[in-house]
Order: structure tokens, then C-alpha cells, then sequence
């Protein structure tokens, strides 16, 4: 998965746990897509402080989903669902009990 894209589910999980201001930055960085620069000019602070704040919120999301697996078990269930759409139900209901009973995601 592109590193963008999972911080960014990560985030629409977890991101009210981050503080306003890591909220904030995360957003311009990761949603409105603004350079280091951009951020630090419109928030008066330095260029570090706000790499610093990125890849604080980076490692706290990635810690919340280490700990609550919450995005492994919505991808768990997009699989879970296709695999019901299909024609060929008998070896799919194989597979999905295989998927279901996956419990080192849990």
C-alpha cells in the first residue's frame, strides 16, 4: 500500500487521538499536500518542529494500529465481502473462514 495513502487511513481512524496542533499539521502536510516550508511559514514555527510533528503523528498512528489492528480488520472485512460476491460460493466460504479465523491480526 502507498505510504500516503495508509497514513492517511490511519489517520481518518485514529487521527482525532493526535493533538489539535499534530492534527493540524498532519493535515496540511498529508491532505493538502504543503512542503515542510510551506507549513512552517504559515505557522510561524521552524522547518523542524514541523518534521518533528510529522513523524510524531506518523509513529503514534502507526502505534494505535500496532496495538488495535482496527485498518487490518476493515481490509479483513473488504476481502471478507468481495469474497460473498462471487459465483463460486462452496471454495469461497473456504477461503473466507481461512480470513475470518486469521487471529495474529487480532
Amino acid at each position: 500500500m502507498d505510504r500516503n495513502l495508509e497514513f492517511t487511513l490511519l489517520y481518518d481512524i485514529y487521527g482525532k487521538l493526535l493533538t489539535k496542533k499534530q492534527q493540524e499539521i498532519f493535515e496540511e502536510y498529508y491532505l493538502y499536500n504543503l512542503s515542510l516550508r510551506e507549513i512552517a511559514e504559515n505557522k510561524n514555527i521552524s522547518y523542524q518542529a514541523v518534521r518533528d510533528s510529522i513523524k510524531s503523528s506518523e509513529s503514534a498512528l502507526i502505534n494505535f494500529e500496532n496495538t488495535t489492528k482496527t485498518l487490518s480488520l476493515i481490509e479483513r472485512m473488504k476481502k471478507a465481502y468481495d469474497l460473498c460476491d462471487s459465483e463460486d460460493l462452496n471454495k469461497k466460504r473456504q477461503q473466507l473462514k481461512k480470513l475470518l479465523r486469521s487471529e495474529d491480526d487480532i
